[in-house]
């Protein structure tokens, strides 16, 4: 950057103070919630400074002399508390889909037997299962591979024209967005965990009759190794379809997003 633009940059920054701070505070509370971005094993000046740099180029789109940050101290407190729902919106949105990810995986685990031995995720800092923890991880991968980080940083600067900092949001319409996209967390889920939840269930019908035909052999020996096999082998057959429905699921997540924010200022 020139030091014409960078003398500009700073002559917008001070004639917005204000207004960049507003800013900030939705750009840094969606970074604390969305997936990739709020990873732990980002450093936290690294985040800061990428909050800071979207900020600035997010501000001339705002600071075209209609914004007007009030002067009253309590309105601004108001206003930046609006900032931080906004941006745990977006972070909460995102991160659905990795939350049912991570839950389809648990499912699958508890019917398989893996539900015992638990790891720590060092990006969510959360226990996991152990598919719980590999789905996560292939999500992550998935994600990154379409930039969904870049789409979230282009969504969280297009979320102000779509709701402006210095307006007030509708409650309704972004409480109404939060649930819905709740519930099609638990939908997603069963998505994504379904035909394998299916094929373990034929594994435990398939396991009885064996059981009943052969009663002194004992189901419970034979039966673990088979249904973690099933579970590993199907996870592996299933691994391009589950990427497919990723895709899909990362794509509808963004057109949510665009929705509900819409909704959210008004627009």
């Amino acid at each position: 950057m020139s030091d014409g633009g960078i003398l500009e940059v700073i002559q917008t920054l001070q004639a917005n103070a204000l207004l960049f701070g507003l800013m900030l505070v939705r750009v840094t509370a969606m970074f604390t919630i969305a997936p990739v971005l709020s990873s732990r094993t980002i450093p936290t000046r690294v985040r800061v400074a990428l909050a800071v740099i979207v900020t600035l180029s997010a501000l001339p789109l705002v600071a075209d002399g209609t914004a007007q940050v009030p002067d009253s101290t309590v309105a601004f407190v108001l206003l930046a508390g609006k900032e931080v729902l906004i941006g745990v919106l977006i972070g909460f949105v995102a991160q659905t889909v990795f939350a049912a990810v991570q839950l389809a995986g648990s499912y699958i685990d508890m019917a398989a037997g893996f539900a015992i031995a638990q790891t720590i995720d060092p990006t969510n800092n959360a226990n996991l299962t152990m598919l719980g923890r590999v789905y996560s991880l292939l999500a992550t991968a998935a994600f990154i591979a379409i930039d969904g980080h870049l789409w979230l940083i282009r969504g969280v600067v297009a979320s102000f024209e779509l709701a402006p900092p210095t307006e007030l949001p509708n409650l309704m319409a972004m409480t109404q967005g939060v649930l819905v996209r709740s519930d099609d967390l638990f939908v997603m889920s069963l998505q994504i965990a379904a035909p394998l939840m299916a094929a373990l269930l034929i594994t435990d019908v398939a396991l009885g009759i064996m059981s009943r035909a052969a009663p002194q052999m004992n189901v419970f020996i034979v039966g673990l190794p088979v249904k973690v096999g099933v579970a590993l082998v199907g996870s592996a057959i299933l691994l391009p379809a589950f990427a497919t429905l990723l895709n899909g699921l990362s794509t509808q997540m963004l057109e949510d997003l665009s929705t509900i924010l819409q909704a959210t200022g008004g627009g």
